[in-house]
Order: C-alpha cells, then structure tokens, then sequence
C-alpha cells in the first residue's frame, strides 16, 4: 500500500494584488485558494493560521469548499428571500439586478466574479455615477447574502474593493425658487387641490411621495403641526422613506388657512387626483425633502 505523505501546503503573498494566498497538492493537480488581503491578514504567521482548515482538508482528501454556485443564482435567492420590504426600494434592486447585473455576470461562478473586472465594467457603462453606485451596492448584497446562506466563502466582500467615483454627487444642481419666482408660479395654478399641493410641498419641503401620502386627518388644526406618517408612490401606500422623515412639522398661520380653504376638494387623501396623479404635471416636478433642521 502507497504511503500517503502528510502535506503542509505553502503560504505566500502575491506582491502585486497584496493577498494572502495557500497552496497545496489536489492528487496531482496544484491548487491555489486566497486567504485575504494583505490589510485584513498583516503577518505570514496569522495567514498559517488562517490556512490551517485547508492544509487538515488536504490531508483528509477532501477539497475545500469551491464557489460551484452562479452569480445568477445567488441573486434570484436574494431577490426572493432577503429584498428590501419598501416597494420602491425593492423595485430598484430588482430593476438593477435584472436589467445589468445579471445579463453580464449571471452565468458565472460567484468566484469568477473578480473585482477587477467589475470595477472595468462600470468604466463602459453609459450611466449617472449614482446609479453605477447603486448597481455596485445591490452586488454587495448578493454576495453578503451568499456567505450567509454558505454559498460562497466568507471572506471580504468582493465589491468592497470596487470604487465609484463621484456616486454621491448630483450631475445636476436643483433648481432653487425664489419668493418672486414661487408667486409667479401661483398664478399659472388656479384648480384644487393642485394648487394647495404646490404650496404645501414648498412651505413644508415634503418630497412628491410624501406629499402624495398625506392624510386630512393628519393635520392637527389647533397645534398647528402636520404628521408625516406615510408615502405613495405609484398608487402604492408605503412607509416614509428614513425614520426622520416621520415626524411632525410645525407650519404658519397662512399655511392653515390655505389648507382650509383646499378642504372644499376634501377626498379620502389631500393629493388623489383621479387614480393616475403620478402621470400628469406632478410627475415631472422634483421635490427634495428639507434637512430637519430647515422644517422645524
């Protein structure tokens, strides 16, 4: 019977990506699996210590556990078990996922998909750089949910070494109304509750789906305050899109009288135009929720 040699493996660092790597015989295929980057694993010692469960795998014959599950895969999982539970927020996942993510890196193994390569993909893309860093983001998910459910290796997530430049910038700057500008604007809406609308949104700096969710009976006549409690977008009654933007926001004296007199178009929402608001002249308007310390 053939002895069977007790193999130690090797650890060494590639000098140029600056990750810890383990090296071992598979019978007689030479096998090569990473231990980490360089700033998680700073000493050889620490990387033998990290290789440990591979070298007693090699000598059990059994081979570490590969990345054998697609990308695609893992991103369907996703999407069915761990999706953001607010609509919107759900939908853009979704929207990103299907329409650029999967279509160039759903057939690969999750190993296969470097960082380099994906970092170069977001260079060809004819996108905003938020929207790149939004892309980038939801395929962090995919692999955080991946070594979660033990799809794929615990380790550094693959995305966190990818960099979007410039993704928390606006490529164009609002535009900022004047007293002046904000009366003329009045004059061209003369219909209700159109025009109550645009006042409200502008005093109070609601954003459209905030504006879109507000309830009669979330104003409070005698304190003079008005409760943010819920948004609608796309026909669809959802929750405020941040915990601070649920809060109660104080208001003048004119603002409640000009409410009071939108009342006469009274329905079960302040906002419901028909059933299709999101498709006539207040889809188009761009309202940007005020930092709290402007409301209040």
């Amino acid at each position: 019977m053939k002895r069977v040699r007790y193999q130690n493996g090797s650890v060494f660092l590639d000098r140029r990506r600056n990750i810890w790597y383990f090296k071992w015989w598979d019978g007689a295929t030479r096998r090569t699996t990473p231990l980490g980057p360089l700033s998680e694993i700073p000493t050889k010692a620490k990387a033998c210590r990290e290789a440990e469960r591979l070298r007693l795998a090699a000598n059990n014959k059994t081979k570490p556990a590969a990345s054998v599950v697609k990308f695609g895969d893992a991103a369907q999982k996703y999407m069915a078990e761990r999706m953001p539970k607010r609509f919107t927020t759900g939908g853009g996942y979704r929207n990103n996922l299907t329409k650029h993510v999967l279509p160039k890196w759903g057939s690969l193994d999750l190993g296969a998909v470097k960082p380099l390569a994906v970092d170069r993909w977001f260079l060809t893309l004819p996108l905003a750089q938020k929207t790149k860093s939004h892309i980038k983001s939801v395929m962090r998910q995919v692999f955080e949910y991946a070594m979660l459910c033990e799809m794929f290796e615990t380790q550094r997530n693959p995305m966190d070494l990818v960099r979007i430049t410039g993704g928390t910038l606006r490529e164009e700057d609002p535009i900022v109304l004047t007293p002046e500008q904000f009366r003329r604007l009045l004059c061209n809406i003369i219909t209700e509750p159109h025009r109550t609308m645009v006042i409200v949104a502008i005093c109070l700096g609601l954003r459209r789906s905030e504006l879109a969710g507000l309830k009669w009976s979330d104003f409070d006549w005698l304190n003079q305050e008005v409760l943010v409690q819920r948004s609608v977008i796309a026909n669809r009654v959802d929750a405020v899109k941040t915990k601070r933007s649920k809060a109660r926001l104080p208001w003048i004296r004119p603002l409640s009288r000009c409410c009071r007199a939108g009342e006469a178009c009274r329905s079960s929402r302040l906002t419901m135009i028909g059933s299709g608001h999101r498709h006539g002249w207040l889809a188009r308007c761009r309202f940007t929720r005020m930092p709290s310390s402007v409301t209040t």
